[in-house]
């Protein structure tokens, strides 16, 4: 394997320019700190860090008690990047992490990350977890695709040096031993993984303090679980179609002391949250067609009566629609936001979902920031009116200072509602209209807004516009 390496040997291309561009032809960079430049080479593969070693002794030293390991078969070796691996690929890649583990002579591991795909049986990445977990690994990240169920090492479980666990499995099942441990995990982030013990996870989850479900399907588990003192933050999500995972599920949440829940996901069976007396964050963002849109509604409203107490909530425009089929002309809902802060919705901008904004404006009294992202513009009935003046809208009068329009379009609707905003928020302080990039419309609607009551002596009024793919990145952060 060494001389395989050492024909193969050329130092990453930016670290080479690096130090031979230092002032004066010296090699500055090699007298940094052991730990810095471990942290530093952290960055990259494993393979790239091994080439540094025919520098000097020094980078030599540096790889051989590097505590970052990152081995990924489709970025193996610089010159095959971007090129399919082969079953001869494999087997050398396989001797590559035997040979690093072999001439390796630190005693700690910060880091260990494994992407293999299908091309490896259990027993390989049994013996790697094994030598991992001997050397006090902090955080395991495994990606890979078993043939077959997949029974987490009881190595693992017991490992009182693991701190962050990540898995992703392109949708095979993880099994949990029946050992409990775990007793110093912080960060379990499950990906495309089928949970099936409910008992286990539940007992799994209960001692954590961040917890990420990302495109997990739940078998024929009737219920997840989620209680813990100690989870501060969980999020799930699963942009796939995977409805009939949820449809069969309950899912419950009680953490006394979680802060931020973000749920993007199709309508699970039920949705509890209970004893969120610390919540700050919360982000509902639902995966389901118009046929569920009331079930939605009263789910939202169940929820969000639960967490009455955060500080920033988050709407995607099927939550709004629900909450509109469940309280269209109703005046009033029974929950009050007192604390909120910041509200974030993804909006048409017509009656529905302008109703139930002004709902809730009218239930945030102390809400400072508002938040729009308009899909799509649809109109409202003639006779529908934005704000009924007898009624008051305590956040306008006194404290909403920052709205954005994101998704502007320049249509009749959008304007009036600008004008609604700059006319009745009356301790604004900034508007920002964002609008589409194909829409060339920024000085014709800039001249028009500054003509709005208190838009050019007040409010200062910005316009931006979206960058390339920038619609995208803000539609996922409602998430």
């Amino acid at each position: 394997m060494d001389d395989l390496m050492q024909k193969s040997l050329k130092p990453p291309n930016f670290l080479a320019v690096f130090i031979n561009s230092t002032s004066e032809g010296v090699d500055r960079i090699s007298y940094l700190p052991d730990d810095i430049l471990h942290n530093i080479l952290s960055y990259l593969y494993i393979f790239d860090v091994v080439q540094l070693s025919i520098l000097s002794k020094r980078w030599n030293y540096i790889w051989r008690t590097m505590p970052y390991l990152n081995f990924d078969i489709n970025s193996f070796g610089c010159e095959r990047i971007n090129r399919p691996w082969d079953l001869g690929m494999a087997e050398k890649f396989k001797d590559f992490i035997n040979w690093v583990f072999i001439n390796q002579c630190g005693n700690t591991l910060v880091c260990f990350k494994l992407c293999c795909g299908d091309i490896f049986g259990k027993g390989a990445i049994f013996r790697w977890v094994r030598v991992v977990t001997t050397r006090n690994v902090q955080e395991l990240v495994l990606n890979f695709c078993p043939a077959e169920p997949f029974e987490l090492p009881y190595c693992v479980v017991t490992c009182e040096s693991l701190r962050v666990l990540k898995i992703q499995m392109d949708g095979s099942v993880l099994k949990l031993p029946n050992h409990f441990g775990f007793h110093q995990l912080k960060f379990l982030h499950l990906e495309e993984v089928e949970l099936s013990n409910e008992h286990l996870t539940s007992c799994l989850f209960s001692r954590l303090e961040k917890l990420k479900l990302d495109s997990c399907n739940f078998g024929t588990m009737t219920m997840v679980d989620i209680a813990s003192t100690s989870l501060v933050y969980v999020s799930i999500k699963n942009f796939v179609d995977n409805r009939v995972s949820f449809v069969n599920c309950n899912i419950k949440i009680s953490c006394p002391n979680l802060k931020v829940l973000k749920y993007g996901a199709p309508l699970a069976k039920d949705i509890i949250l209970e004893n969120l007396f610390s919540i700050e964050v919360v982000h509902l963002f639902f995966f389901d067609s118009d046929d569920v849109m009331e079930e939605i509604g009263m789910c939202v409203h169940k929820m969000i009566k639960n967490v009455v107490s955060t500080s920033t909530l988050k709407l995607c425009h099927s939550s709004i629609g629900g909450l509109y089929a469940v309280f269209h002309g109703v005046r009033n809902i029974p929950v009050t936001f007192y604390k909120l802060k910041c509200l974030k919705l993804a909006v048409a901008i017509d009656e529905s979902c302008m109703e139930v904004m002004m709902l809730l404006l009218k239930h945030s009294p102390n809400l400072e920031v508002l938040d729009l992202f308009s899909d799509e513009n649809y109109g409202w009935d003639e006779n529908w009116k934005l704000h009924d003046p007898s009624e008051s809208v305590v956040c306008l009068e006194s404290h909403l200072k920052l709205i954005q329009l994101a998704g502007f379009k320049n249509e009749e609707k959008e304007i009036e509602l600008l004008r609604f905003f700059l006319k009745n928020a009356q301790v604004l302080e900034k508007l920002i209209v964002v609008w589409e990039c194909y829409n060339d419309i920024l000085e014709e609607v800039s001249d028009e807004v500054s003509k709005f009551p208190r838009a050019s002596s007040h409010v200062v009024v910005s316009f931006l516009n979206f960058k390339p793919k920038s619609r995208s990145r803000y539609r996922d952060n409602l998430v």
